[in-house]
Formats: structure tokens, C-alpha cells, sequence
């Protein structure tokens, strides 16, 4: 049951604040969701169900776990498991969960019910569909995810890019250069044949200098300053220092990566939708 009511006088940014790892308050509502969706749908011969040995074994070859805790999963189940491992590893744990149950046929109000606990919680995950699969993911403003869900669900294969540079970049184990690599590639895949059709090879960086030299590419707007995306993209561009070998070789940082991702959505948006296109 989500709660409206706070403490009077309660300050509302702090109440905004958004908290890492399991916070006290949360981590009943947690475990015992992670309890419910890891049992055994078979019943022993006491009719019990019990914790599924099967899945703390599909998760530790995974992860590839040096140590197991199947038979402490057999015997106190997601509670024991919270208290033999790191906060960071349960929580990667209850993301294979969330995945595992993205992919059951009824598993959706499962899933519905961690995001509200997630969210009423004040966590910073929340549970998020990429691809073809569940996740947990970095709770984002919510219209910063409505514009990245609508880029990747109308934009063809570039959503599906963009899917993936989102997943790499706020997921549970975020890989900050695949998510840098997949944003640019998705852009490419975008805008490169509007803006250069008889180019096979186009790349962001001649999509960008071709659209220097025309000179006319501008949003759908009566703003000067029309031309920004074309800086965007060079900035985009610009800024992924991992493709250079050698010393000039830089893995993205976290921010940039986030960052990089946020200016795709935009620039993959726009040039699916028509709103950034060739005006006199």
C-alpha cells in the first residue's frame, strides 16, 4: 500500500531524497519480496514451498561465485542470504531475481509490487524493462523516462541501441564504455541514412562534418540557436576518448556515460520523429 501521509513539517526535498543499497525501513518489504518470487513452485512432502535451490545455483554460475550459499538458501531462504552477503551483492542477487521473473508468464504484478516498494522506499533502483528483458536500473526523473521509452520503442533499431546504452549505463552493473559506444552507435543508426543515404560507412563524426557543410539543419523551431543538436552530436562525439588507442585511450566515467546517453535519446528522437531535419 503506498503512503501519502508524511510527519508535519517534514521538509519535502528531504522526502524527495533518494537512498543507495537496502535502508532499514525498506528491507522487510524487500526480502520478503525477494522470499515470495525465489520459492520452489513445487510443494515438498509436508506442503511446503521452499526456497529454490535451482535458482541460487543458476545465480552463482553467473556470477561466477568462488564460494556457494546454496545450502544456506535451502535453509533460510533471501533473509539469510541478506545477512551472509554484502549489501551490493544481495542487491545484485534481487536484480537476477527481478530478471528471472520479467521472464514468468504472470510475472509483471510481481514486478510491480517491488517497484512499489522501490519507489515508495525512496530507493535509488526502480525496476525497468530493456530489450526483451527486467532490470533493476537508476530511478531517473520520470520525464526523463518517459522520453527515453518513447525514443526506444519508435525508433526501429536504433531504440533497440538505445535500449542497450541505457541498460549499460543505469543498470545494476553499469559498463560506462559499452554504454558510450552504444549511444553514439544509435545516433548513427538514426540519422545516418537522412543525412547521408549514399554513405555505407557513415560514422557520427562525417555525419556531423556533412551537416556542418549544409549548414541547414535545425529543429522545428523559430530559435536562433535552431542548430543545437548539431552541437550535441559533436559534443557526443567529441567526448567518447575510448575509441582512441594507445595514450590517448580513456575509459568514460560514470557521469560522461550517463550523460552521453541522455544527449542519444534526444538526438535519436529527434531524427525518428522528423523534428530535426533540413530547413531553409
Amino acid at each position: 500500500m503506498v503512503t501519502k501521509w508524511h510527519k508535519r513539517g517534514a521538509d519535502p526535498e528531504a522526502l524527495k531524497a533518494l537512498h543507495p543499497g537496502v535502508p532499514s525501513w525498506m528491507r522487510r518489504q524487500l526480502l520478503d519480496w525477494a522470499h515470495a518470487v525465489s520459492l520452489s513452485r513445487v510443494y515438498d512432502a509436508y506442503g511446503r514451498l521452499n526456497p529454490d535451490a535451482t535458482l541460487m545455483e543458476e545465480y552463482e554460475t553467473a556470477v561466477r561465485r568462488p564460494s556457494t550459499l546454496v545450502g544456506l538458501f535451502e535453509r533460510d531462504g533471501a533473509k539469510g542470504l541478506y545477512e551472509a552477503m554484502e549489501e551490493d551483492e544481495f542487491l545484485d542477487f534481487v536484480d537476477f531475481l527481478v530478471y528471472r521473473t520479467g521472464l514468468e508468464d504472470g510475472g509483471d504484478g510481481a514486478l510491480q509490487a517491488l517497484e512499489g516498494v522501490l519507489s515508495e522506499g525512496g530507493s535509488e533502483w526502480r525496476v525497468g524493462t530493456r530489450g526483451d528483458f527486467a532490470s533493476l536500473e537508476k530511478r531517473v526523473p520520470e520525464g526523463v523516462v518517459d522520453a527515453a521509452e518513447n525514443a526506444m520503442s519508435n525508433s526501429g533499431d536504433a531504440g533497440s541501441l538505445l535500449a542497450e546504452a541505457w541498460h549499460a549505463a543505469f543498470g545494476k552493473s553499469p559498463d560506462t564504455e559499452e554504454a558510450y559506444e552504444k549511444a553514439i552507435k544509435a545516433v548513427e543508426e538514426a540519422g545516418a541514412h537522412i543525412v547521408t543515404p549514399n554513405n555505407a560507412r557513415a560514422t557520427l563524426g562525417t555525419m556531423i562534418r556533412d551537416m556542418k557543410a549544409q549548414k541547414d539543419w535545425k529543429l522545428d523551431l523559430p530559435s536562433p540557436d535552431a542548430d543545437v543538436p548539431v552541437k550535441m552530436a559533436e559534443a557526443l562525439w567529441i567526448g567518447q576518448e575510448s575509441r582512441h588507442g594507445g595514450n590517448g585511450y580513456r575509459k568514460p566515467t560514470q557521469v560522461e556515460a550517463e550523460a552521453a546517453v541522455l544527449l542519444a535519446v534526444s538526438l535519436v528522437q529527434w531524427f525518428a520523429s522528423g523534428a530535426l531535419a533540413r530547413r531553409p
